[in-house]
């Protein structure tokens, strides 16, 4: 089980200085409510993580990026894949990526760690493994955040229930659903200290693989 740094697992790294400056004595919290956990298996399963706000600078680069893809022909795919991820670490952190990221474990600043794990769908096609981690109403994931104290997104093809709806979205140019056109998946993440950051992660991968078993 992971060390209790902050119960707040998904805020980011202000809101976590923010909190640990002003509540140095906050305990107990959970995993909040999210729309990935709710068992509905959804549209809530698609583009599942909260959006930050971008600032002028920022929206100007996302655009940017969106632009130059209109412009690639179709053979340029490795290119446009790149773009993509371009995309997708501006919509998940909020800031224009930048070329390195350092860890200060010296001061123990807190960074944002996220890993992406496949569902063995091409060994097991059938199977329902969405069903299996949202479990009951979404409590069998919400559990396993609480636990892990990492949040957990379920993405990718067929991560909704309305597979007309989430053609739609697919095809819909908006760069937050862009992960439907991937492969069954889930992201976990977490944000702390970079040792409990990555202990966390590796804590939750162990727990994960129990629902890649059929």
């Amino acid at each position: 089980m992971p060390r209790d740094y902050d119960r707040d697992y998904n805020e980011d790294t202000a809101d976590y200085k923010r909190k640990r400056r002003d509540e140095p004595a906050a305990a107990g919290g959970g995993a909040p409510e999210t729309s990935e956990a709710d068992g509905s298996h959804n549209t809530s399963h698609a583009g599942l993580r909260d959006t930050p706000q971008l600032n002028e600078k920022t929206n100007g680069y996302l655009q940017e990026c969106l632009q130059e893809k209109k412009t690639l022909e179709k053979k340029h795919v490795i290119t446009k894949r790149l773009l993509d991820d371009e995309v997708e670490k501006i919509l998940v952190s909020g800031r224009i990526p930048k070329p390195e990221i350092y860890a200060n474990v010296y001061s123990e600043k807190p960074i944002r760690v996220a890993q992406k794990v496949l569902f063995p769908i091409k060994e097991y096609p059938k199977f329902n493994f969405v069903g299996k981690i949202l479990g009951p109403k979404g409590n069998t994931l919400r559990q396993l955040q609480e636990e892990t104290m990492c949040k957990m997104v379920v993405m990718g093809r067929n991560s909704m229930r309305d597979h007309g709806k989430e053609e739609e979205l697919r095809i819909s140019g908006n760069p937050k659903y862009a992960h439907l056109s991937r492969d069954l998946h889930v992201e976990i993440s977490t944000v702390a200290p970079p040792a409990e950051a990555y202990h966390r992660i590796s804590y939750a991968l162990g727990e994960v693989r129990k629902f890649m078993i059929p």
